[in-house]
């Protein structure tokens, strides 16, 4: 065993995301589509603790706040199970994760709990994995996984597997605004989506998502200018009770918001003069009360 026998217990937060960007170039053979994003992350965060415990092989994972994640394989023990057959380690390993992330939203938890996951195990090892190694792990695990490993703005493309930093005055300009994530009582089917953009074939041209991405790193454009989601066509179609609501915010609050990922949750970015309470307000008077709603901030 190379687990260092000292550390026992390590607990990791694991943040929440959003899609800034994210543009759909086409399907690829292995089934994935091919993408290109801007991902950044938010002080909205689930607890990840990780213990050594019991016997050899032994795994087991717990997720408080959400019961019906107790009883089913999730990206956390995927983590752990993808991380021994890289390693050799048996050690016995139990997961708590503390949720606050919401499900099926659209803001990464799931990936970000297990990437938090593998943090935690090669934080008990004796020789660490590199950072190299860990993204290739994470690549094994989900296609947005890696990009969790680069804290704050990072571009994500291929399925999402390919990850790089952003310049560092776009990082500057992001970090620290607010932003308000609010998301109808529902889940949406990530698969869905993706497969009914490929029954329609409605996809990016890489030509003009490359210049557009370009203008916004090089400071031609600015963030909101950057803003654009291909994924909010087919959710609208199914779902246009998110589009009624989008229209009722610019009409009144001259706001921009935007589907993160694939849904449920939308957000919208804050200026200088944003009050949060009208606009809170507005959305559960249109959602009801059982939507969640919270404000938060880049990190």
């Amino acid at each position: 065993m190379s687990l260092k026998n000292a550390i026992q217990q390590v607990s990791v937060p694991a943040p929440a995301k959003v899609n800034l960007y994210l543009a759909v170039l086409g399907k690829r053979k292995d089934d994935y589509h091919d993408i290109v994003s801007v991902l950044a992350k938010l002080n909205l965060y689930d607890i990840v603790t990780v213990e050594q415990y019991g016997e050899e092989n032994f795994l087991s994972c717990n997720c408080l706040s959400s019961p019906s994640l107790k009883s089913v394989r999730n990206l956390a023990e995927d983590a752990v199970m993808i991380w021994r057959k890289f390693t050799g380690e048996k050690n016995g390993i139990r997961i708590v994760i503390n949720k606050k992330i919401p499900l099926e939203a659209g803001l990464g938890g799931g990936s970000s709990d297990a990437v938090a996951t593998l943090l935690g195990l090669n934080a008990m090892m004796k020789v660490p994995l590199s950072q190299k190694e860990l993204i290739y792990i994470a690549a094994q695990i989900g296609s947005d996984c890696p990009s969790f490993l680069l804290s704050g703005l990072c571009v994500a493309t291929g399925r999402g597997e390919d990850i790089r930093n952003v310049a560092s005055a776009r990082i500057r300009e992001i970090k620290g605004r607010n932003l308000l994530l609010f998301k109808p009582p529902i889940g949406f089917s990530t698969r869905f989506t993706y497969d009914d953009l490929a029954r329609k074939k409605k996809y990016s041209k890489r030509n003009l998502v490359y210049d557009h991405l370009n203008a916004w790193e090089t400071g031609e454009i600015m963030n909101e200018q950057l803003l654009s989601n291909d994924l909010e066509a087919p959710v609208f179609l199914k779902h246009p009770y998110i589009p009624e609501l989008f229209r009722i915010l610019v009409d009144k609050f001259n706001l921009q918001p935007m589907l993160s990922g694939s849904g449920s949750c939308c957000f919208c970015l804050a200026s200088e003069n944003t009050s949060w309470e009208e606009i809170i307000a507005v959305i559960r008077d249109v959602w009801g009360e059982e939507a969640f709603v919270q404000p938060a901030s880049f990190i």
